[in-house]
């Protein structure tokens, strides 16, 4: 791998943690959410006549993703709203991974001795991570409401994985999911909240479509490199967002920084890296 792929992929993987500052730093994470859907939308916007049509064969794929997005976007405010995000954020990126390859256990896909280490590591600074938290305060419901954000990746990366193949053109799937999840977190917001989200989009518009362009560019560049580098390589440097994620909460949202938290987050990291290339 090249020094310029490897960097693309550390941008990208900063860029990830990016929006999800840009989501937790907002007044209110769920309209955030909403302008980051409208920012990845308007970026779509912008490949897809360059892109081939998307082949009915991936379609209902992409309805299954749009669900499990929409559920997402749900989840991840929630999840905002009542936990700090260098734990929040550790815990959804990391567990989804372990999830994901339980998921595929479960299907019949056996796991390496290196994927059960990875399995290990991870679980090791999950729980580390939240007895660090506990004691300050937070509790498993705290815990509970960043691992179900987690369940709802994994339903999106298992959906977005078969649609991609089915697709035969992985560029053409994440144009589409970027311009269909638009729809239905912006049905729901407007119903449940109607104009209190407009005039809230009024005042975050340039930042929270910013958002949206990072989460897409951070998508962007990962399949890029995919083309350049092992695919398992790619995903697994990816999950330095996590670390991204802390270093910017600490430094943007003044969130406390200890040694456990910082020692568990690299817990998770390796862990989700062993899965990765196992």
């Amino acid at each position: 791998m090249s020094p310029f792929v490897l960097l693309a992929i550390l941008f990208a993987a900063f860029l990830h943690a990016l929006w999800n500052i840009i989501v937790k730093s907002g007044g209110n994470k769920l309209f955030e959410t909403g302008l980051n859907a409208f920012g990845g939308f308007c970026g779509a916007l912008c490949f897809l006549p360059f892109l081939p049509p998307l082949p009915q064969a991936a379609w209902p794929y992409l309805v299954i993703s749009c669900t499990c997005h929409l559920g997402y976007y749900l989840c991840i405010s929630a999840a905002y709203e009542r936990v700090d995000m260098s734990f929040a954020y550790t815990v959804m990126r990391g567990s989804a991974p372990l999830l994901t390859s339980l998921a595929l256990l479960a299907a019949g896909v056996g796991m390496s001795l290196g994927a059960w280490c990875g399995v290990l590591t991870l679980c090791a600074g999950i729980l580390f991570l939240a007895s660090d938290n506990m004691r300050r305060g937070y509790g498993w419901s705290e815990v509970f409401i960043s691992l179900r954000t987690s369940c709802v990746i994994m339903g999106y990366t298992l959906a977005d994985g078969l649609g991609a193949r089915e697709s035969g053109n992985a560029a053409t799937y994440t144009t589409w999911i970027f311009l269909i999840n638009a729809l239905p977190v912006h049905v729901y917001i407007l119903w449940r909240y109607g104009l209190s989200y407009v005039k809230y989009a009024r005042k975050r518009l340039v930042v929270g479509t910013l958002g949206g362009f990072a989460s897409m560019g951070s998508y962007g560049i990962a399949l890029w490199a995919m083309t350049l580098a092992p695919i398992a390589v790619v995903a697994a440097l990816r999950e330095t967002s996590v670390i991204f994620g802390m270093l910017l909460a600490v430094w943007l949202l003044r969130e406390r920084f200890t040694l456990q938290r910082g020692f568990s987050v690299l817990m998770v990291v390796a862990g989700a890296v062993l899965l990765k290339l196992a």
